[in-house]
C-alpha cells in the first residue's frame, strides 16, 4: 500500500493554510503602516527640534534688543519698557555687532532673515509649519525681556497634506519662552 496523503488531509491543510495567511498579511501590513507613521514622525520631530533649537539659541545668545520691524533701529524698538509686549511675526533683533536678524513666517515655512543673508527656510518641503507666533514681554524695567514662540510643524508632501488617515499624518506643536541675556 502506498503512503500518499488522504483528500481530507490535504482539504484540512487547504483550510488551515487559507485562513492564517491573510491574518498574516494583516500582520504585516499593519506593521508597513505603522513604520510609515514611525518614519514621518521622526522627521517632523528632527525639523521641529532643529527650528526651535536653532532659534532659540540664536535669540538667546545673540539677541540684545527686539524690534517690530527691519531695518531694526530706535524707531521700532520694542519691549523696552516695563510691562511691555509685542506680538509677531515678525519680530527682528539686534546682536552685538548692530547686525539685524529675525525670523519670518513664510508660505508652510519659517524663515531666517539677516542683514547679512536674504531670506533662508528653515524647513524642508516636506514639513509645514502653521500657527507661528513669537511675542515678545517684559515684566519690569529691571528683568530681561521674554520671547515667547510656537509652531505647528507636520509632515506633507505632495499627497501628505490632504490625507485623512492616521497613518499618513504627524504633526507635533512646539513651544518655549525664551529670556534675552544681554538685553
Amino acid at each position: 500500500m502506498k503512503k500518499s496523503f488522504t483528500l481530507i488531509e490535504t482539504i484540512v491543510v487547504v483550510a488551515v493554510i487559507g485562513l492564517t495567511l491573510p491574518v498574516l498579511f494583516a500582520i504585516i501590513f499593519i506593521l508597513m503602516r505603522q513604520q510609515t507613521k514611525i518614519n514621518r514622525l521622526s522627521q517632523v520631530k528632527r525639523e521641529g527640534d532643529y527650528v526651535i533649537n536653532l532659534m532659540e539659541n540664536t535669540i538667546k545668545n545673540d539677541a540684545i534688543t527686539i524690534h517690530s520691524g527691519k531695518p531694526a533701529d530706535d524707531a521700532n524698538i520694542t519691549c523696552s519698557l516695563a510691562n511691555s509686549s509685542f506680538s509677531g511675526p515678525p519680530l527682528y533683533f539686534l546682536d552685538k555687532t548692530r547686525r539685524w536678524f529675525g525670523y519670518e513666517d513664510g508660505v508652510n515655512t519659517i524663515a531666517s532673515a539677516s542683514s547679512a543673508v536674504s531670506s533662508i527656510n528653515l524647513t524642508s518641503s516636506k514639513a509645514k509649519i502653521s500657527s507661528f507666533s513669537l511675542s515678545c514681554s517684559r515684566e519690569n524695567l529691571f528683568s530681561p525681556a521674554s520671547i515667547s514662540l510656537s509652531f505647528k510643524i507636520e509632515y506633507c508632501n505632495d499627497v501628505a497634506c490632504n490625507q485623512t488617515r492616521p497613518e499618513e499624518t504627524a504633526s507635533l506643536f512646539y513651544q518655549t519662552r525664551i529670556k534675552l541675556r544681554n538685553y
